[in-house]
């Protein structure tokens, strides 16, 4: 007996004899199934929080970065030979500067400190708020709101007081505060002296272009007057005595000199266009 099968229902016995062996049942593949659904979000959760942690760094970075850079970022204010300069600072205070001084401040920092480093002379004129220090090498002086000069040169330093109060500190930490026409000076050792009844408006003058010396030694007039006028002088010899008198920005130096020599028995020469040279005159 002949059979005809057709080729659906060859496949259809073909798959009835073949079993498929399954490891998990349908219930369990589903499970798994929903198990990996739900970890897919927890990796884009951590790419986010990556993303988060690295934007705060940098932001971090930054503020640093920027905070540096207002804290150390420095403006110097520099009066050359002959000249004065007056500049005014970040809080409205007015510091004018003498011939050869140097002034360094942090413009950025200075709502959150007010500090000048000072070399030379200068006058300041200090608005009212925290504290306004001004720091030298044989001493520091702090103010509320004041004015005051301050002379800083080599081994010499020297406040006066025109108003309020002033504090000046040694380097060695010896302590005074003065108040107007009082002064402090203080030594190469750092010993402060508290001087009372100055002139104030003597040793301000400058401020108006006068220079007014009471009893100064000669070599200091002299070494004034290579600041003001940018000038050299020489000297053949040692010069010593002291001198009272003032001079003038504007005039000669040369007939400056002259006046100034002349009653300590001295010569002076005209060598070159800004150098001058002092000597003993001779008895001849």
């Amino acid at each position: 007996m002949k059979h005809n099968y057709s080729n659906t229902d060859q496949h259809t016995d073909f798959f009835k004899k073949v079993t498929i062996p399954y490891e998990k049942s349908k219930e369990e593949v589903w499970a798994e199934m929903m198990e990996k659904r739900k970890a897919m979000p927890q990796k884009k959760s951590k790419v986010r929080s990556l993303t988060i942690y690295y934007a705060v760094a940098a932001g971090i970075a930054i503020l640093i970065g920027a905070t540096a850079f207002m804290r150390f970022y420095t403006t110097t204010v520099y009066a050359p030979a002959g000249q004065h300069i007056t500049k005014l600072l970040p809080d409205d205070s007015k510091i004018h500067l003498n011939a050869n001084t140097k002034a360094t401040y942090h413009p950025y920092w200075w709502n959150f400190e007010r500090t000048i480093e000072l070399t030379g002379e200068a006058f300041f004129e200090v608005t009212k708020g925290k504290s306004f220090s001004v720091v030298s090498t044989l001493g520091t002086t702090r103010v509320l709101g004041t004015s005051f000069n301050i002379f800083a040169r080599g081994n010499k330093y020297r406040v006066h007081c025109l108003t309020g109060k002033v504090e000046v500190k040694s380097a060695i930490g010896e302590k005074e505060i003065i108040e107007p026409n009082q002064a402090v000076i203080i030594n190469k050792e750092g010993k402060a002296t508290k001087m009372e009844n100055t002139r104030v408006d003597h040793v301000i003058s400058w401020t108006k272009n006068t220079f007014v010396f009471t009893a100064a030694p000669l070599k200091a007039v002299f070494d004034e007057m290579e600041r003001q006028f940018d000038i050299q002088i020489v000297y053949e010899q040692e010069i010593s005595g002291t001198y009272t008198g003032n001079f003038k920005r504007g005039s000669s130096p040369e007939e400056i000199l002259n006046v100034i020599a002349r009653p300590f028995g001295l010569k002076v020469e005209k060598t070159h266009q800004t150098k001058y040279k002092i000597s003993k005159q001779s008895l001849d």
